[in-house]
């Protein structure tokens, strides 16, 4: 009997399925914890020895060096380890191994594209080094501005480096933003900066995987949850095919 466990490692639910002889067998989860943690907590919900093989993706896994010590603790549950981030998986889920484009916005900022050319990534570099566009990026750059400030009610941007999790705390003040730019105005002007940083990833991911119009086109994360930034972003890419997932992410990451 072959046994495979897919794991969604994210920044609030730990997501796991395992599926035996490619049947599914149960779904469960636990509160995210840091990814030192994380061997240790999908035990605990395995229950079991090991597993033949385990397809893990994350959110905050580190560099590569941090990513090899991670599979190599998953080995205590897993006889054969992939480590991945949470955008190839969240890919996964939607075009299932197949061509496509995943553009998220969320805490941060990413695309990934598979296409002739194979896989590409554009962003994704953290709060200090890019996502722009994304959820912090909104927040960062709401408080900074007075007139967004004031307008979506934000607190001051000193207010928001010296917080416990400040990077965080910003990524939450986007929806407030957003909000705020549903009329004419400094916050408005801030949310078509954001779809045009959004748009430059997608079309660079895109060409570089080699991609051709239309597009087949997700749209993940929480940022996208507002009605506006979605069209301008839409406006801004032009043709392309819009794609929803077709499974949860560690269901994908199981091979169901």
């Amino acid at each position: 009997m072959s046994s495979r466990l897919g794991v969604d490692l994210g920044a609030t639910w730990l997501r796991a399925c395992l599926v035996e002889d490619g049947r599914h067998v149960w779904t469960r989860r636990a509160h995210a914890v840091n990814w030192r943690r994380a061997a240790a907590v999908i035990g605990r919900l395995l229950r079991r020895g090991r597993v033949d093989e385990l397809v893990l993706g994350g959110t905050r896994l580190g560099d590569a060096r941090d990513r090899a010590a991670f599979a190599k603790a998953l080995k205590r549950v897993a006889r054969k380890v992939r480590v991945a981030a949470d955008f190839e998986i969240a890919h996964l889920a939607v075009f299932g191994g197949k061509p496509g484009l995943l553009l998220v916005a969320s805490t941060g900022s990413v695309a990934w594209a598979v296409g002739p050319k194979g896989s590409a990534r554009a962003g994704g570099w953290g709060p200090y080094h890019g996502d722009e566009g994304s959820g912090f990026w909104l927040g960062r750059e709401g408080s900074r501005s007075e007139a967004v400030r004031r307008a979506a009610r934000l607190p001051h941007p000193l207010t928001l480096a010296h917080a416990e999790d400040p990077v965080r705390l910003t990524a939450a003040l986007a929806p407030k933003v957003l909000a705020a730019a549903h009329k004419p105005g400094a916050a408005r002007r801030l949310r078509e900066r954001a779809a045009g940083y959004l748009a430059a990833l997608a079309r660079e991911a895109s060409s570089s995987a080699g991609l051709t119009r239309p597009w087949p086109l997700a749209l993940h994360g929480s940022v996208f949850k507002d009605a506006g930034l979605r069209r301008e972003v839409l406006r801004k890419l032009g043709r392309v095919r819009l794609a929803r997932a077709r499974t949860t992410a560690e269901r994908a990451a199981a091979g169901l």
